[in-house]
């Protein structure tokens, strides 16, 4: 047995779902099995030791995946202790804290001392369930031509970095009977504040709607109307960086040293000039100054922001830009803001890499999960890695947090800040569907960009950022036919909302299987990745798919197909 496979870590590998559920995962080799957790509270030998099996959810290369959830004893977890008892040729192993024995005990084991009311994944439940819809206001809709910016182009123009649409909040409120048909339940709204760009990154003023998009009161409108159809809205925090021409930072311009804002800021040295090295930025744009969010001041500044907006408007919650590079402690204040103002709002943070540091910091409910995308393109697009790395990295994505986390998670296949995914797909629309499978299938809420339904393209900004072509709507191509059962699977089908998951991989096939499944029902998505026809009878066994299986009701009635194409996927479900 390979002792350097084995691996858990307590303060990942354990997270408190409830105040008497823990989730424990664990890592262990290939040749490990009979797993075991043994767990009991330090101070009442009188409750015993309970054995409770682990679930082997996957298995990639040398390694195994378990994972499990507890009960504690009491009402509360608290003074728990644990270890992880298995079998590997033919012996007996207990693995704790301080390593690995072969005598059973409780000296050196994990623990958990006490479960606190803030160390919980303590999201609403809504965030579970919903299917998002991300809106560049901008390029949306013109409800209102009105309030067109003097330079406004003509509707389908070339997008470019500079140029303007008259897209505005009355556009998504005219829409709203789309966006339901579509079935979407959840819009995320790019900036919507007074700024001088398209994009509204460069804010000037947090507590205005820009006059381009509309008033206040269009936003209570659009809010109160997305609540009628259960829809949520979540607004674009932008924190970490504020617009050159925001006042404040104006007046550090102008008055250097003897600006009271000067410490809202990172100056570098004086007199302040639009340059890269003169204050710090965000990306060296030198257009977006970085605000100091250590700073009390500034922290006092964002809660009046998210105080005015969520008392006036009632939206519900807030995505915030370029989170990782915000203090850590700070969005965990503001999180605590935002949940005494409306305990079901929700906050979702922008990051590229790997999140587990901040979503196990307490400071926001969900991520972006560009982490996946990369994964899935790697594979199903550019080929660069083989499908055994495929399932490995996708395996240890998924072991890295929670169910309750990975239920929550934001899961896009490209946004405002990437090319368009068809075009990233080569526009091929067979690629894109096996995408959308796995987008929809894996666990997290799947999010559409706008326009990407109807099959839009472009390169990354600006590029990805034109207008909403409408006039295709009425056609019903394929493809939004597609995105519609997609997104109507996935917000009715509790299976696929917060159903365990399992992966499986076979390195004598070119097919893949994704397995969901709760106590009563089962759905498994089989994908086959080859340029062969393959056999489904074949395939099943070979992937131990044993049952009374039949097809997924929105592909097929009938029995399942005989053969599985090239790149084709197949959604099929039997009762449990």
């Amino acid at each position: 047995m390979m002792t350097q496979y084995l691996y858990h870590d307590p303060v990942v590998d354990a997270t408190l779902i409830s105040l008497n559920e823990l989730e424990v995962r664990l890592k262990l080799p290939a040749d490990a099995n009979q797993v075991t957790l043994n767990y009991w509270n330090k101070y009442k030998p009188e409750y015993g030791i309970r054995k409770q099996a682990m679930t082997l959810w996957a298995e990639s290369g040398e390694f195994k995946y378990y994972r499990t959830i507890l009960t504690g004893m009491e009402s509360r977890i608290r003074y728990l202790q644990y270890k992880f008892k298995f079998a590997a040729k033919g012996e007996s192993y207990w693995l704790g804290a301080e390593g690995l024995c072969k005598t059973e005990g409780t000296r050196g084991s994990y623990s958990y001392a006490y479960a606190g009311d803030r160390d919980m994944v303590n999201s609403p439940e809504w965030i579970g369930n919903r299917v998002w819809y991300q809106i560049f206001p901008e390029r949306f809709c013109n409800g209102d031509p009105e309030n067109d910016p003097e330079s406004v182009e003509p509707w389908g123009s070339v997008p470019t970095r500079d140029n303007y649409m008259g897209g505005d909040l009355q556009g998504i409120i005219k829409q709203l009977d789309y966006l339901s048909g579509l079935g979407i339940n959840a819009l995320y709204l790019n900036p919507i504040f007074a700024a001088t760009s398209n994009h509204k990154y460069d804010t000037v003023d947090y507590f205005q709607i820009d006059p381009q998009f509309g008033t206040v009161q269009d936003l209570q409108e659009l809010v109160q109307k997305c609540h009628e159809r259960d829809i949520k809205v979540i607004l674009d925090l932008v924190i970490n960086h504020c617009g050159f021409y925001h006042p404040y930072f104006q007046d550090v311009v102008k008055k250097g040293e003897a600006s009271v804002y000067k410490d809202w800021f990172y100056i570098n040295r004086y007199p302040v000039h639009r340059s890269e090295d003169g204050y710090d930025s965000v990306g060296y744009y030198q257009w977006m100054p970085k605000l100091r969010t250590s700073n009390p001041e500034v922290q006092q500044y964002v809660y009046d922001i998210v105080s005015f907006w969520q008392k006036e408007t009632g939206i519900d919650g807030w995505r915030i830009d370029v989170a990782d590079e915000v203090e850590i402690s700070f969005l965990r204040e503001l999180k605590s803001c935002v949940k005494k103002l409306n305990p079901n709002a929700i906050i979702i943070a922008e990051i590229w890499d790997d999140a587990k540091r901040l979503m196990a910091s307490g400071g926001v409910d969900s991520v972006m999960n560009y982490e996946l995308r990369t994964i899935l393109f790697d594979y199903c697009l550019d080929r660069s890695i083989l499908l055994a790395e495929f399932h490995s990295r996708l395996v240890s994505l998924l072991h890295r947090y929670s169910l309750a986390e990975l239920n929550q998670m934001f899961n896009l296949l490209g946004s405002h800040d990437t090319e368009r995914i068809l075009t990233r797909c080569g526009k091929d629309e067979s690629k894109l569907q096996q995408l959308l499978a796995l987008q929809f299938f894996l666990p997290g809420n799947p999010t559409v960009y706008y326009g990407d339904e109807l099959g839009m393209t472009g390169e990354n900004d600006p590029g990805c950022r034109g207008s909403m072509p409408w006039q295709l709507v009425e056609a019903e191509p394929q493809l939004l036919r597609e995105f519609r059962t997609w997104i109507r699977r996935k917000t009715t089908d509790p299976v696929l909302q917060h159903g365990n998951t399992e992966l499986r991989y076979r390195e004598d096939s070119e097919c893949y299987v994704i397995r969901r499944y709760t106590e009563t029902k089962e759905a498994v998505l089989l994908i086959n990745f080859s340029q062969d026809r393959q056999a489904l009878d074949v395939v099943m066994k070979r992937f131990d798919l044993i049952g009374a299986y039949t097809m997924d009701h929105s592909q097929d009635t009938g029995n399942l197909p005989e053969f599985i194409g090239p790149g084709d996927t197949i959604l099929f479900q039997k009762q449990n």
